[in-house]
């Protein structure tokens, strides 16, 4: 019995990593794609919102990926379709050991929400330019802590400090994986042209999701931003849901 129960818990912790966790929910992590994976991804958001996305590990240490959307592509308006692609590239330059962190560095121009035109961002800023450090430990399953700093090119406010984000994900059974993160939005407190939808107090945005792994290849992404309410639109928190598709070549 106990060696079979050793057994049972080695197969659900090689299940759950078997595409290392690259991303929280919108914070990254140091984790990347090996080189030959890739990863889809559509996100549905408020307003009848569809982000298509695709990252590839291009090299064993490096991965990029594109992402492009539109408003209103379920119902009866016409699509608003964005007027960009987006970029996100990352490099992991230090590999994570028993006693120190992996350290990655990297971009990425893909906001959460929708995207004001006048405002020039997202509902909540992309991160930009990153450096993240991650650093994983056994505790009934997997549990990982991810701490980084960002700096944003979403900048048309003026409100251009260097950001901080931290977070964590926790394996839960062979199925579930349980992931928070926390963004302090310093560079989200003085919003000169959209005031109406910032709050002041700078709460920052709290963010969480729970992760349900159907196989090693497919997983449903249920997602809560903006628990703390720091925008003044946001009632109760902005729900999202995310498929995301895993594949090799």
């Amino acid at each position: 019995m106990k060696n079979l129960f050793l057994v049972m818990v080695f197969v659900s912790v090689a299940f759950l990593n078997a595409f290392e966790l690259n991303t929280l929910i919108e914070a990254p992590t140091a984790g990347i794609l090996a080189k030959g994976e890739s990863e889809i991804t559509a996100n549905l958001y408020k307003e009848n919102g569809l982000v298509i996305g695709t990252k590839v590990g291009l090299f064993p240490r490096f991965m990029f990926g594109v992402n492009y959307g539109a408003e209103n592509v379920v119902g009866n308006k016409n699509p608003t379709w964005h007027k960009r692609v987006e970029f996100n590239a990352k490099l992991r330059f230090l590999d994570e050991s028993v006693k120190y962190p992996a350290l990655a560095i990297g971009y990425d121009s893909q906001g959460h929400g929708s995207y004001d035109e006048e405002g020039k961002r997202y509902d909540i800023k992309s991160k930009g330019v990153f450096l993240v450090g991650s650093k994983n430990y056994e505790l009934l399953g997997n549990i990982g802590f991810h701490l980084g700093f960002n700096y944003s090119l979403e900048n048309e406010n003026k409100d251009d400090e260097v950001n901080v984000f931290a977070g964590f994900d926790k394996t839960l059974g062979d199925m579930l994986v349980l992931t928070a993160e926390y963004d302090t939005a310093w560079n989200d407190n003085e919003d000169i042209d959209l005031d109406e939808y910032v709050d002041k107090n700078g709460r920052g945005y709290l963010n969480s999701s729970l992760d349900i792994h159907f196989t090693e290849n497919l997983v449903l992404k249920i997602s809560f931003f903006d628990l703390l309410q720091n925008r003044e639109d946001t009632e109760g928190c902005d729900r999202t849901l995310t498929l995301l598709y895993y594949m090799t070549f």
